[in-house]
């Protein structure tokens, strides 16, 4: 996410103004024209009418509301407001109207009053009480009074049923009114509620959640939600900021970087020149010159690595690979032979890298699985970084989640852990086995 701006939330009165327009339908539905009829209502418990001089404009309201004639339903509810003797239940249903007709014609202020007179008249049931706070949220809101709108839409939740779209516009509101713990609180029980039932956040919401994080500058609490989006909606975009701001970890030791480049070049983001030789050296360093060769040929097709140091650097690795290829065979059975695991560890990458994984991997589990393996945890990251690129996704987050350590290890495994568990995991890198 390259911006701190708060997400835009564009409050609606479209669901709310129907139900308001088809209670009001039964509020002013004529009376019973029979004696009979007449009777059988009286019988029953109260109930308030409208007198025919209220009623008439009123009616006429409702039918241009209905229509979407909202200035002229304005017009017409002004004719009842100037009634003087109105009763309070004529003064409720003339309300009722007046709200979501000024709300319709953007007079955000006359129908916030509006809808507060009807949320105040103790004759909502329950769920419209939320109705008519969403809507009171949503005009306070646009009206840019920011404190009043997370208030109401507080009301909201608390009254229960909700819609997504007040919550993300609480927090909003919240953000906007320099409420920022609140606005972190809120977003992290929604966040935390999704998680509990087994589904994914939006991604509105998960950009929200990062927004207030920069805002309140926690790095934390920013890559955690940078981990969500690349997870459930993973795109190139969140993945570079969530790499680069792993990789400028002032813990993450430089021999962790050719994970991280590695991690770059199988989701398919450029590298420059420096970065292939980096994870191609390192490579050879390590003995693993098959791996080296492979990074070079994707450094050549990409034109990235066109010098001649380039190309001295790959017919090196090239014959040093090939020497490997032929020996594999014997080196891996000499490696099975020894009570230390580290070269049979080395020889089950080494396949991995050769395009051979269902051969190598369970060499290096065998191998992570005997004593002499100098650093374990760089040994579980290589693990579950050639489960991932398999396309072996659980085994991975397996191998993975057991890396711990300070010096960045932990953290390079967080990036793949992400990766492994994407939605729609990115196919293995496309670097062509040296043969």
């Amino acid at each position: 996410m390259k911006s701190t701006q708060v997400t835009s939330i564009r409050p609606h009165f479209a669901v709310a103004a129907i139900v308001f327009f088809a209670a009001t339908v039964a509020l002013l539905s004529p009376a019973p024209a029979s004696a009979q009829a007449a009777a059988a209502a009286a019988a029953k418990a109260p109930v308030e009418t409208l007198r025919a001089k209220v009623a008439k404009p009123l009616k006429a309201a409702q039918e241009l509301i209905n229509a979407k004639q909202f200035k002229e339903a304005m017009a017409k509810l002004a004719e009842a407001d100037a009634i003087a003797d109105k009763t309070v239940y004529e003064g409720y249903i003339l309300e009722r109207l007046r709200g979501p007709a000024a709300a319709a014609l953007g007079e955000h202020a006359v129908a916030s009053k509006s809808f507060q007179i009807c949320y105040d008249s103790g004759r909502l049931s329950a769920t419209e009480r939320t109705q008519f706070a969403e809507a009171i949220t949503s005009s306070t809101y646009l009206l840019k009074d920011y404190k009043a709108a997370a208030m109401w839409a507080k009301r909201a939740v608390d009254g229960g049923g909700a819609s997504t779209q007040i919550r993300a516009l609480m927090i909003n509101a919240l953000v906007l009114a320099d409420d920022l713990a609140g606005a972190a609180r809120e977003a992290a029980a929604i966040i935390g509620e999704d998680e509990s039932a087994g589904k994914s956040s939006a991604q509105e919401m998960l950009r929200l959640a990062g927004t207030i994080a920069l805002r309140q500058k926690n790095d934390a609490a920013y890559l955690g939600a940078l981990e969500k989006l690349v997870v459930h909606y993973p795109s190139n975009d969140y993945w570079i900021d969530f790499i680069a701001r792993v990789a400028r970890s002032p813990n993450l030791n430089e021999r962790y970087m050719s994970d991280v480049f590695r991690l770059k070049m199988t989701l398919g983001q450029p590298l420059n020149a420096s970065q292939y030789m980096f994870v191609a050296q390192s490579s050879k360093q390590s003995g693993f010159p098959i791996d080296a060769a492979n990074v070079m040929d994707i450094g050549f097709k990409s034109s990235v690595l066109s010098t001649a140091e380039h190309k001295q650097f790959r017919e090196l690795v090239s014959k040093d690979a090939a020497d490997d290829i032929k020996s594999m065979a014997r080196t891996s059975a000499e490696a099975a032979k020894a009570k230390e695991g580290m070269g049979l560890f080395s020889s089950g990458l080494n396949y991995v890298y050769h395009g051979d994984p269902e051969k190598g991997l369970p060499m290096m589990e065998e191998g992570i699985a005997r004593p002499g393996i100098r650093r374990p945890d760089d040994a579980r990251l290589r693990l579950g970084i050639a489960y991932a690129l398999s396309g072996h996704r659980a085994k991975a987050t397996e191998a993975l989640a057991s890396v711990k350590g300070t010096d960045g290890a932990a953290d390079v495994a967080r990036l793949w852990i992400a990766y492994a568990q994407q939605r729609t995991a990115a196919p293995p890198a496309a670097a062509a086995p040296v043969k």
